[in-house]
């Protein structure tokens, strides 16, 4: 033990520049957070608090990165290695060394800088302690767990590499090749079954075998929320695996160290399977990369024959240049003739096992396997996000059978020439959930008002409809032009809920086409429980009938504010192949009083045109008109679409 504490205390003084370096990025990151003196505008707490801290989520992956690669630098010469490999400790005495002391160097100064950042907040009113403690505790233990993920990835690609070009390229292919290959095959699906959206199966591969994607949900860097609203529940899973995986490639790289050679060996990498792991991943991913944009750039959809030719010719290009890569020398373009008869055969095995996944993924159920179905129209943006849509929707009983048999009759498999609009689908199922895409012809477009009637289809999209209570909530209103919060009671607030919620009821599909919102009805949470948003249309007579009664001018329109000029942006929009361009062509300013009277009734808040595809505007034009408020003393400006 006393010899083993000498070795620990060794490999500390060798790494003294991480050691520091850490130290001092912690202590600025403090040391700038103790200079904040307010909140700003619009900034969230999970900055600060909790592990979705995007800051030390990317101190966590930088440290992990270098520490791995820099743990066994004796490693990459051979007399160092003789010289550490003869002490009189084992390899795994050596390995556990430099492990343990990665983790200490990383862990101390990282929770103490977080448990600085949480008094600091505490002290300035960002968070408050009972809310954020057991946040507080997670943002340092998912981190540190993080860490030593992305150090045994980093390890195992320095141990596996001979050079420091090698051992860059095996761990971009770690952390990044998962998920590349997994977004390809589901392409490859979409290709080969125009009604293809997304599978659950794949959705849950990408969450847990892509690095980046596993780090990101265990954290929940991506969360724009509260700190203190992280809830262990929803990223329990992913932690669990992140742990498991760290623990796993932690054993696996104790078993490579173990077994390595002390000695370089002629190829670029230290074992033939490393090498030949290599070869092969990166062939299929290129494979599919190749065969799926030829699919896209030529025919649109899925042809046998070009995929067999797109494998026959372009396996031996990239057996080529893989042989140049691996073996560092041009010369061997030409050369492992078994690997290319080997490299088509696994891709054209591959190709095999995606056809026959991928074939029957986008084809309708039939009726007898459907328990339940929900329905969204991506252009129907007033009723927010498709997915949140398709997971809140839930569509059974004759309602079901009715939906069913007129998804038989109007939607097609494939997007057609002309207008059409996108349908997305999610079936459930007795295995589980279906999620299929299919397309509505625009000169069918009105039919999908029998489905929007559905009480079930609106009670899906529209969260208003969902409220119960406002108790915890306030009632805010805009029409684009002027916003107020209403200071109502619970029983007002409750009255003009239940009166949106009526209007909401008997609003049709045709209405939304064809009428341009008049504002928004914003519930906001004072409770962190989720805020709740509508749109007012010019037929919500209950609605404009109370907002009235309180004092709102919900009926006022862009024309009826005095404006006092507007400019004209005129915008010029080519659409090519591969690439569209949109550019300003010509500015107009227009101070006439009477143009400006005529243009004022045909202009409509761009705020407010949420349903673009559904409302006739003018998208090569955007007006920026500047007016006075209803109390008449502030200039404001506000951008504007004009109706067709």
């Amino acid at each position: 033990m006393k010899r083993f504490t000498g070795l620990l205390w060794e490999d500390l003084k060798s790494k003294r520049g991480i050691i520091a370096a850490l130290w001092y990025g912690m202590g600025m990151l403090c040391l700038v957070f103790s200079m904040k003196t307010t909140i700003p505008t619009g900034e969230v707490r999970s900055l600060y608090v909790g592990p979705g801290n995007t800051s030390f989520f990317a101190v966590m992956v930088l440290a992990g990165i270098l520490m791995g690669a820099g743990t066994f630098r004796f490693l990459r010469f051979e007399p160092a290695a003789d010289l550490y490999f003869g002490l009189p400790f084992t390899r795994q005495q050596l390995f556990a060394a430099g492990w343990l002391n990665n983790l200490f160097i990383f862990a101390l100064p990282f929770t103490l800088c977080r448990l600085l950042f949480f008094r600091i907040s505490l002290a300035m009113g960002y968070s408050r302690y009972e809310e954020s403690l057991a946040s507080v505790w997670m943002g340092c233990l998912v981190p540190v767990l993080g860490f030593v993920f992305v150090m045994g990835l980093s390890m195992l690609a320095c141990l596996l590499a001979q050079n420091a070009g090698y051992r860059i390229g095996l761990f971009v292919l770690f952390l990044a090749g998962p998920g590349v290959g997994l977004r390809l095959v589901e392409k490859l699906f979409g290709v080969m079954s125009p009604s293809f959206y997304r599978a659950e199966l794949l959705e849950c591969l990408k969450a847990y075998l892509s690095p980046l994607s596993l780090l990101s949900r265990a954290s929940g860097v991506q969360e724009y929320a509260d700190g203190a609203l992280w809830l262990m529940e929803e990223h329990q899973p992913y932690i669990i695996a992140l742990a498991g995986g760290a623990i796993w490639l932690s054993l696996f790289n104790l078993v490579i160290f173990c077994i390595r050679p002390a000695e370089r060996t002629s190829s670029m990498f230290t074992f033939r399977l490393a090498e030949w792991f290599v070869r092969y991943s990166c062939l299929v991913l290129a494979g599919l990369w190749l065969v799926s944009g030829l699919q896209r750039f030529t025919f649109g959809g899925f042809s046998r024959p070009l995929a067999g030719i797109t494998v026959m010719l372009g396996v031996p290009v990239l057996h080529g240049l893989l042989n140049m890569i691996l073996a560092f020398d041009a010369k061997k373009f030409i050369s492992s003739k078994w690997h290319l008869l080997a490299e088509i055969g696994v891709l054209f095995m591959v190709l095999v096992l995606i056809a026959v996944s991928g074939g029957r993924s986008g084809e309708m159920p039939l009726r007898e396997e459907i328990r339940s179905m929900a329905v969204a129209i991506p252009a129907l943006a007033s009723g927010g996000d498709s997915e949140v849509l398709l997971a809140q929707m839930k569509i059974e009983g004759e309602a079901l059978s009715d939906v069913y048999e007129w998804m038989q009759l109007v939607c097609e498999e494939r997007d057609r020439e002309g207008d059409s609009y996108e349908l997305l689908v999610k079936y459930e199922l007795e295995g589980g959930s279906k999620y299929c895409r299919y397309w509505l012809p625009g000169h069918a477009l009105a039919a999908f008002d029998e489905i929007f009637a559905r009480k079930e289809f609106k009670q899906g999209t529209y969260s208003a409809l969902r409220m119960d209570s406002t108790k915890y909530y306030e009632v805010q209103w805009t029409n684009g032009a002027e916003q107020y919060t209403l200071d109502l009671n619970e029983q007002e607030r409750q009255e003009l809920l239940a009166a949106y919620q009526e209007d909401l009821e008997e609003l049709t599909f045709a209405q939304i086409r064809l009428r341009t919102p008049l504002g928004r009805l914003d519930f906001v949470s004072t409770k962190n429980q989720g805020d709740v948003s509508g749109y007012i249309y010019p037929d919500f007579s209950k609605t404009l009938r109370v907002l009235s009664h309180y004092g709102i001018a919900a009926r006022k329109r862009m024309e009826d504010y005095e404006i006092v000029r507007i400019v004209e942006d005129r915008y010029l929009i080519k659409e090519g192949l591969l690439y569209h361009v949109r550019y300003l062509e010509r500015q107009q300013t227009i101070t006439d009083p009477q143009q400006i009277e005529e243009l004022a009734k045909q202009l409509y808040m761009e705020e407010l045109c949420v349903d673009e595809q559904l409302n006739s505007k003018d998208r090569n034009k955007e007006y920026t008109v500047y007016y006075r408020d209803s109390a008449g003393q502030t200039v404001k400006r506000v951008k504007c679409l004009k109706g067709l």
